[in-house]
């Protein structure tokens, strides 16, 4: 799981997410906690997670404004 066994995440908005995620991973590792990003955990959305054994169950997410995210694209027809 790309994830760990993450039940929570606490989500943050920001300009750059993945600049984000890396100085948020840097600091807890510079506090002595492992910490490492996904960047490929939501394919279809923009988002960086930073996992770390600093939370145990929980992950942070960075991610840009809601109104920056791509739109969602509909069902084709007849997949319900």
């Amino acid at each position: 799981m790309k994830l760990g066994s993450a039940s929570a995440s606490i989500g943050l908005v920001a300009t750059d997410p993945v600049a984000s995620a890396n100085h948020a991973a840097e600091f807890l590792r510079y506090r002595g906690s492992d910490a490492r990003v996904v960047l490929d955990a939501e394919p279809d959305f923009p988002i960086a997670f930073v996992v770390s054994n600093a939370m145990p169950g929980t992950v942070i997410n960075f991610r840009k404004h809601v109104i920056h995210l791509p739109r969602p694209q509909p069902a084709p027809k007849g997949t319900s």
